[in-house]
């Protein structure tokens, strides 16, 4: 039974009445009780909203609890009783959680697999990525592991797997403490394994329901063992990484990832990763996914390329 508690006016000037559940990355969703299941409604297409219930409500970074209500055209406010918190743009907010949320609401994941054939030189490339996520008010915890592999007649198998496990908390204002452990394995540049523990910190330097940009700064303990060397090295280098996801571009997602490595203890050494993303979102939580990974190295071990790159086309799901 749905509570006809929450109001939502278009830029149309269609109204609709139902039970928010949450919005995130510019979509709303809402329960109605004409519906199956919960609507899905672009943030950029709600001209006036008026909710019952308090909410989880995440302006530029900072979060309140209370209730929403439009105060102008595009513009809300945010209170409780007779308590006003703040006066914003609706493009300002990030995120609507319910106050009393379920668990699984917490809770995000993604499953996508690709698989290329090239008929001239009979090359079959196969791949795998995942990842799953959990939220608090303040704080997400990421976990994605990916594997790649590529068969080509008379030439060597090519293996490569990545791993990360990535904690970030809100701070102060546009400001976030990072943590991460960042794992590589790759035949193309001989690496059997490479294990990078980062912490630092990060600041948005925009925010909003069609996107944001970050950058992040810290130190990063890596360490390495190469397929032609048996000891394991280890190093210390100080990061730069950049951070930009855009998601209110009709149905396209877009995500680029920057990261440059400067080592303290390997003098002269430069590491860089590149990833970039573009994602079509389909019906019934489906997508279609292409992407490029790219690293350098201008000291690789001996025999392996500075460099090394993957072209990924896939299909997948996600919660």
């Amino acid at each position: 039974m749905v509570s006809q508690s929450d109001t939502l006016v278009f830029n149309t000037g269609n109204k609709m009445i139902g039970e928010i559940k949450k919005m995130e990355k510019g979509v709303l969703e809402i329960d109605v009780p004409y519906g199956k299941e919960n609507f899905k409604i672009k943030w950029s297409d709600i001209k006036e909203i008026y909710t019952s219930n308090k909410f989880l409500v995440t302006v530029n970074t900072k979060l309140y609890r209370g209730k929403i209500a439009t105060v102008i055209s595009e513009k809300v406010k945010i209170f409780d009783k007779n308590e006003e918190f703040i006066v914003c743009d609706l493009k300002n907010i990030l995120f609507i959680n319910e106050v009393n949320e379920v668990l699984k609401n917490r809770f995000s994941a993604s499953l996508e697999m690709g698989f290329n054939l090239t008929k001239s030189q009979n090359t079959q490339q196969f791949s795998l990525r995942s990842s799953l996520g959990y939220k608090t008010d303040k704080a997400n915890i990421e976990v994605s592991y990916s594997v790649l592999t590529t068969n080509q007649n008379e030439s060597e198998p090519a293996k490569r797997t990545d791993g990360l496990i990535n904690y970030r908390r809100i701070l102060i204002n546009r400001w976030y403490a990072i943590g991460s452990v960042v794992t590589l394995s790759n035949s193309t540049q001989k690496i059997d394994i490479r294990a990078n523990t980062q912490i630092g910190v990060g600041n948005y330097i925009f925010a909003n329901s069609k996107g944001y940009w970050g950058v992040k700064s810290g130190v990063n303990n890596n360490l390495e063992k190469f397929a032609n060397n048996f000891s394991t090295l280890n190093s210390w280098e100080g990061y730069l990484g950049s951070e930009l996801n855009l998601y209110d571009m009709e149905d396209f997602n877009l995500a680029l990832v920057l990261m440059n490595y400067s080592s303290f203890t390997d003098s002269g050494r430069y590491r860089a990763d590149i990833t970039f993303d573009i994602k079509y979102d389909l019906p019934l939580n489906l997508f279609v996914k292409a992407g490029i990974s790219f690293n350098y190295d201008n000291k690789p071990t001996l025999g392996a390329s500075t460099s090394d790159y993957i072209l990924r086309t896939g299909f997948g799901w996600e919660l």
